[in-house]
């Protein structure tokens, strides 16, 4: 049994304003939710249907939930077919220094609207072993319900802080760090000399690119060239996919 209060305090999270008010977000599904617990270290409230008990897996079910009817869970899931296993969790602390920034290498986000490809991106970030990401203000809440389905769980293990960029950049820059942008007119990143160690990749938005304040400040503008032949050709790639190339050669460049 579920509570009016408690139904329509976790409806409400459905909106980045109350998420950011009570600093708490949901996450759906039986894999997102095993993520989480398996990654530990997040307070939260779990939510199981009754008719998903005998499908949980044995992290899930050692875990403890409050059992409720399908229609309660009908009611406070942000899907629209609700899987039946649903956490309001608390939003993690991202504190962090820069010398820990500095022993890998880091990702900027410049006005990411799509939560699809967030979501991506932050998936993509922990394959290639990212461990913090900066967003502008501008780029969608990582916390919205899109955002979090697409991370598959890499949201309960990659950083991501909302910062004003130029203050960023300008501080890193400052203290030795290399900041790479990916930009139409950059340095060919298969010609360009690439190190993950004490750096930063900048990434825009796929239909506006890096912000001209921000593009400003980069030293190192790189570019992924195109190989496609005639006058018709995409005119970019999109943003999740271009982040996976770029960090694929950083990494390459270590080996």
């Amino acid at each position: 049994m579920i509570s009016k209060a408690q139904i329509k305090h976790i409806r409400s999270l459905a909106l980045g304003k109350f998420r950011k008010q009570h600093k708490q977000f949901v996450a759906e599904g039986h894999k997102i939710v095993e993520e989480m617990l398996l990654t530990g270290g997040f307070q939260y409230q779990l939510f199981v249907s009754e008719n998903q008990v005998e499908s949980l897996s044995p992290v899930v079910q050692a875990a403890p939930f409050q059992l409720i009817s399908d229609n309660e869970m009908k009611q406070i899931s942000q899907l629209t077919t609700p899987p039946g296993v649903l956490a309001v969790v608390e939003f993690a602390n991202q504190m962090y220094a820069l010398d820990e920034l500095g022993s890998n290498l880091n990702l900027v986000l410049d006005g990411i609207r799509d939560p699809g490809n967030l979501g991506t991106i932050i998936r993509t970030a922990e394959w290639f072993g990212v461990k913090h990401i900066f967003v502008s203000p501008d780029t969608v809440d990582p916390y919205h319900p899109k955002v979090v389905q697409a991370t598959m769980g890499s949201l309960f293990r990659v950083g991501v802080t909302e910062t004003d960029l130029i203050a960023l950049i300008s501080e890193v820059q400052a203290d030795g760090f290399q900041v790479y942008g990916a930009v139409m007119d950059g340095v060919s990143v298969y010609e360009t000399k690439l190190t993950s160690q004490a750096s930063f990749l900048v990434i825009g938005s796929e239909s506006h690119g890096i912000s001209k304040a921000v593009r400003a400040l980069i030293k190192n503008p790189i570019s992924i060239p195109s190989y496609a032949r005639g006058k018709l050709k995409t005119e970019s790639l999109n943003a999740s996919v271009a982040a996976a190339v770029l960090l694929a050669e950083f990494r390459k460049s270590e080996a």
